[in-house]
């Protein structure tokens, strides 16, 4: 490995799930070889760019549209938004000239892997969850390389021959997080144990609504934080504002110190994306998936709990009978042995891989 400076263009978005691995990648990248260039391209209306200004990378807007296998008038207008995003992406690319473009899914992201397939660029696809997504699957034949975590997966990439498997993608907070830190900033007891509820950073409504009646009942034995999300119902919304206990704490969003958060928890229960799977097999924590119904997360879910890694429940047995599963679930559990498993399951050292195999990348070229 050479000590040249590389510059790495990333596409995807959409939601915080693909972007914090491609910015914990950069930020392996930034720390091995200080002068790295980066740019990020991304969509108009997702989270993605607060948090990748936030990491200190340029970001740029270019067109996307989605590639819908149902009826919806924008299938009519949709063609030229990805023509456009295909224009407007070899512009970047011939501006920016980067040695090597990584992506995480997100239908942003197929225009410019074509696009850098006609300039000979060459393309990594990330592909976290068992279950390939459409845009992976759009952008293989015009990729070079392919990262997964499972090896079922790589099967599903018939056309790329460079295939490398690798732990979980995680930013440098999950490994120096504190649990005195999240104490601190989130005004936490620091005895009392912490359950921790995240539906992702635009928030799940139907969790928020599943959950919310059993809070009271956590709050007999431990404190909650309850990250919301900005998506939250009305209805909701009101009733949780008038529901008042100093252990419970009600978040929108955050934009620092969820790795303290996560160290300090005790019991997550979360959505099943692989991005936040990741961060929680390096904490070796227990956690209760709640999948998004009919999604590729129901896969993820079911291959962790496979190797008794996690616990799953569904979100409508969670809504029903949430107080039957709570207590049937708190008196089987052994603290700290799921933990233990996601961890021996998604092990360590995946962003150092990941940056070891963009290097490889950049330096034949």
């Amino acid at each position: 490995m050479s000590d040249k400076t590389v510059r790495v263009l990333f596409t995807g978005g959409g939601s915080g799930g693909p972007t914090i691995p491609l910015l914990a990648l950069a930020q392996e990248i930034r720390k091995l070889k200080k002068n790295s260039e980066f740019l990020f391209l991304g969509s108009k209306l997702g989270p993605e760019r607060k948090m990748v200004e936030q990491a200190e990378i340029p970001f740029s807007i270019i067109p996307s549209g989605k590639f819908r296998r149902y009826w919806n008038w924008r299938n009519f207008i949709d063609p030229l938004y990805i023509l456009g995003g295909g224009i407007t992406g070899l512009i970047y690319l011939l501006r920016f000239r980067p040695q090597v473009i990584v992506s995480a899914g997100s239908f942003v992201s197929v225009p410019v892997a074509y696009a850098a397939w006609l300039l000979r660029i060459p393309h990594v696809i990330m592909q976290m969850d068992l279950r390939s997504g459409l845009a992976n699957r759009l952008m293989a034949p015009v990729s070079s390389a392919l990262v997964f975590y499972f090896d079922i997966t790589a099967n599903q990439f018939p056309s790329i021959s460079l295939k490398r498997k690798i732990g979980p993608v995680v930013r440098q907070e999950i490994y120096s997080a504190s649990v005195k830190s999240a104490n601190e900033r989130f005004g936490l007891h620091p005895e009392r144990p912490l359950i921790l509820i995240t539906g992702g950073g635009q928030g799940a409504v139907g969790l928020n609504e599943a959950i919310f009646p059993l809070i009271k009942h956590w709050l007999v034995d431990f404190q909650v934080v309850h990250l919301t999300g900005t998506k939250w119902n009305n209805s909701l919304e009101q009733e949780s504002s008038t529901f008042s206990h100093p252990d419970y704490h009600p978040i929108e969003t955050i934009h620092e110190g969820m790795g303290d958060l996560l160290s300090r928890s005790e019991i997550v229960l979360t959505r099943a994306g692989m991005g936040i799977l990741g961060e929680l097999a390096v904490l070796q924590k227990d956690t209760v998936l709640i999948p998004l119904p009919g999604t590729h997360q129901e896969d993820n879910a079911l291959i962790i709990k496979k190797y008794k890694a996690a616990e799953i429940v569904s979100q409508v047995d969670l809504a029903s009978t949430g107080l039957e599963w709570w207590n049937s679930f708190l008196e089987k559990r052994v603290p700290g042995e799921m933990g233990k498993r996601l961890h021996e399951i998604l092990q360590d050292g995946g962003t150092n891989d990941f940056a070891q195999l963009v290097f490889e990348i950049t330096d034949e070229r």
